[in-house]
């Protein structure tokens, strides 16, 4: 491709991604007649510390979020959510750490705003970092006609709701690593409507960077009831890869069952021939949960993960395959068992604990947290995670997964209105 199409083609994404902003924008301004108009703010305040035998970092990070929600008419409304992020570490070199973006990141975004306001520090740099963020996260519209709901723009799309759900085929990786309490958005158009009472249908087309179609997604999906038995089936393409998955749940007797799986072609081309290779994959997730009384929750899940490798020795060269930059999958082993407790103390007042238990190699995260909402408007937690594993000698092998993750203490104090 030469230069001069290049930069012509960039100029036209930049163009019709400022063009739906400006629509969107205009459109709250220009209409004679709003019928309501709805604005929200939250804020959420983060002191944490890491310790591992590579390194220890203390970070203090933070996210202000601004919503606006306007009704245009009885059937038309749009939505726009801004996010800044100021932070402080207390070394550069670590500054991926608290980034809402980094080199491991996916997400389904045509063009975005410049993350970073601030820069981006030295690789060497271990001095203290001031840094600024910013992410547009939703700008959409969304109409209804009849039972069907049209949505276009920058909005969340999600699948599955399991530990680890293989059918959840466009979730970002590594997005705002340390703040996934929103669903980050993607740039699409989706449809939403009920076929009777018991059914839904939905469909929808992602685009990704610079609209290639090596960066585009679509899927088509389907909720019903069969008995006592929700059922949900996709059937997926992204980047150029075809999805077909299953999402079950249904009730034995006092216990609850959840089963999501996917069957993934992959498709690549050998880069010593020209011809088409296709590999197999078989991700499935199945868990049982169960609600002892009404403050007491868990969930027990067991996840196969067949892109993994069941060596450790192989964790490092088997996650630069192909696989792992398109689909969805960080864990680096093959099987894993998820424990999930729950613990109501009072309304105000709430536990939980989960974790990650890696059978290939024995090594295992647990992440636990208090939550008191102890005002109206806000909330804090104390959450902790200790890790266990094998550690590696060597930056560039493992000996487990989980043996080289820092243990952490996080306080956090968030604010709604």
């Amino acid at each position: 491709m030469s230069s001069s199409s290049f930069f012509c083609g960039r100029q036209k994404i930049n163009f019709f991604f400022r063009l739906i902003l400006q629509v969107l924008l205009w459109s709250n301004i220009l209409v004679p007649k709003v019928f309501s108009a709805e604005f929200s703010f939250s804020t959420k305040s983060l002191i944490a510390t890491q310790n591992s035998t590579q390194y220890s970092t203390s970070f203090f990070f933070n996210r202000f979020r601004a919503q606006t929600d306007f009704a245009l008419s009885e059937n038309c409304a749009t939505e726009i959510e801004y996010e800044l992020f100021p932070a402080w570490i207390d070394s550069a070199a670590q500054a991926s750490t608290i980034s809402i973006k980094n080199s491991f990141s996916r997400i389904y975004r045509i063009a975005d705003l410049n993350h970073s306001l601030t820069g981006s520090p030295a690789a060497t740099d271990t001095s203290e970092l001031w840094q600024l963020e910013q992410n547009l996260d939703r700008a959409l519209m969304r109409c209804q006609s009849g039972n069907w709901e049209y949505f276009i723009g920058r909005q969340a799309v999600t699948f599955g709701g399991m530990s680890v759900s293989p059918t959840d085929v466009f979730s970002p990786v590594a997005f705002k690593p340390l703040d996934q309490e929103y669903r980050p958005g993607v740039d699409a158009f989706r449809i939403v409507g009920g076929l009777g009472e018991t059914t839904e249908f939905e469909a929808g087309i992602l685009a990704g960077k610079d609209l290639s179609s090596e960066n585009n997604g679509a899927y088509l999906s389907s909720h019903f009831l069969l008995g006592t038995t929700d059922l949900k089936p996709l059937l997926a393409s992204f980047q150029q890869n075809q999805l077909l998955g299953l999402t079950l749940q249904t009730d034995l007797g006092m216990l609850g069952l959840v089963f999501d799986g996917a069957l993934i072609l992959q498709r690549k081309s050998a880069p010593e021939t020209t011809e088409e290779v296709r590999n197999e994959w078989a991700p499935w997730t199945i868990g049982l949960n169960f609600q002892w009384n009404e403050n007491l929750f868990t969930m027990l899940d067991f996840h196969h993960n067949p892109m993994g490798a069941k060596n450790p020795g192989n964790y490092v060269s088997n996650s630069s395959s192909t696989i792992y930059s398109e689909f969805p999958v960080s864990l680096l082993g093959r099987d894993y068992l998820l424990p999930n407790l729950s613990y109501q103390f009072s309304p105000l007042l709430s536990f939980s604990s989960s974790a990650f238990f890696n059978l290939n190699d024995s090594s295992f995260l647990n992440t636990s947290g208090l939550e008191w909402n102890f005002l109206e408007d806000l909330l804090l937690s104390w959450n902790i995670s200790l890790a266990y594993g094998i550690k590696s000698s060597m930056q560039t092998e493992k000996n487990s997964e989980f043996g080289d993750t820092p243990n952490s203490f996080k306080l956090i104090l968030k604010h709604y209105r």
